[in-house]
């Protein structure tokens, strides 16, 4: 935004900032929130600390130390902020997702060897959840991921601030932690929506149903669904092409000035998930010890011709129409939207602070901002609307 519009929203961003800051302990710590997502929502080619302060008229040292040294707890904010969220999408699901971000310090927090989705040799990687809805999606909650080796080398964990209470915590269980966190704030998801990170990890499916959470999760062509254990498993594959024929078109994202429309042919199909683990678990907490029937949903690019493009499993009800089993799994084009915005407008990638607690106030302060920004667009009186 320019100077002007993010004037004329001062009023505004002042009762923003006064909700969510409002539980930090200091007056100075509060106006400092306000000054930073001010200055995220200023346009600027950068927005990491220094061009941040520079734009602001307030001293480097002092925004830098309240982003990198400061001992504000970070969760308070995404607390409020999560409350808020819920308030203004009113989410059908949850999204949860796992965001590189490119480093180039060995001494970073959680930096990690190599991130292949980026092609560069040294990232942070930050396990996140939003909320979306037709109304549109914004984070709840983030968790920095300390790969084990780091997690192990405790000068270097010290040296960026990482707490000694930090361990090694697989994405899987560090998405668990934020879903147990959001629960202890009063949140609950109606369905969980991830990709095949999360679906083909059994401990992060049962993790969900232990506590009664929906789910819809991608998968790849692992096995798949077995009826008995005298009968061979089958794959994604396998039970996709005997149902082919079923498939019905459905366009998933209409055609914007930005994207063009997008669209597939999708069956879905009841099956019984495979597996050792899945069948321990089974007998340990299902007193019939049967497999309980899930649906696998498969979508083409084309009805004749080609392989599966894309493959899920959902535990929601067997009747569940297909239209809204398609709307859910092909939902995460909302958070890649909400990512490209975060990175290009508000700074998400910026932040050049080696710390832990650095990171997730940035990441914390750049969610602010975001939702800020949402908020507004759907003002009808506000200037966004104009």
């Amino acid at each position: 935004m320019d100077l002007h519009v993010v004037e004329e929203l001062a009023s505004d961003l002042d009762e923003f900032a006064g909700d969510v800051f409002k539980y930090l302990a200091l007056q100075t710590q509060r106006g400092y929130g306000r000054q930073y997502v001010r200055g995220l929502l200023l346009d600027g080619k950068r927005k990491s600390v220094e061009p941040v302060a520079e734009r602001l008229g307030i001293p480097r040292q002092n925004l830098g130390h309240f982003i990198g040294q400061s001992t504000w707890d970070y969760t308070e904010v995404m607390q409020r902020l999560a409350a808020r969220a819920t308030a203004v999408v009113q989410p059908t699901a949850w999204i949860i997702d796992d965001h590189p971000f490119v480093r180039y310090g060995r001494h970073t927090a959680g930096a990690m060897a190599h991130c292949g989705e980026r092609e560069q040799h040294l990232c942070q990687v930050a396990v996140s959840v939003h909320a979306t809805s037709p109304t549109g999606s914004t984070p709840l909650h983030w968790r920095l991921f300390v790969p084990k080796l780091r997690a192990e080398d405790q000068p270097r964990c010290a040296a960026a601030g990482i707490p000694a209470t930090i361990t090694h915590r697989t994405k899987q269980k560090l998405a668990l932690d934020l879903v147990d966190e959001l629960a202890r704030w009063g949140l609950a998801p109606p369905l969980v929506i991830a990709d095949s990170d999360y679906g083909n990890n059994v401990a992060f499916r049962t993790g969900l149903s232990d506590q009664g959470i929906p789910w819809l999760l991608a998968v790849t062509g692992a096995p798949v669904t077995a009826w008995s254990r005298r009968r061979p498993p089958l794959h994604v594959d396998d039970i996709a092409a005997g149902h082919r024929y079923r498939a019905r078109r459905y366009v998933y994202r209409r055609k914007t000035r930005q994207h063009a429309a997008r669209s597939g042919w999708f069956v879905a199909v009841p099956v019984h998930i495979a597996g050792i683990i899945e069948r321990d678990y089974i007998s340990r907490h299902v007193p019939e010890r049967v497999l309980p029937q899930r649906t696998l949903v498969v979508q083409w690019r084309r009805k004749r011709g080609g392989d599966v493009f894309r493959s899920w499993i959902t535990d929601l009800p067997s009747g569940t129409p297909l239209s809204v089993l398609v709307r859910h799994a092909t939902s995460r084009w909302s958070i890649e939207t909400g990512y490209r915005e975060m990175e290009q407008a508000l700074g998400l990638g910026d932040f050049e602070g080696r710390t832990y607690n650095g990171f997730h106030h940035h990441v914390t302060l750049v969610s602010a901002a975001h939702l800020f920004c949402l908020e507004q667009r759907l003002n009808p009186k506000g200037p966004a609307a104009t």
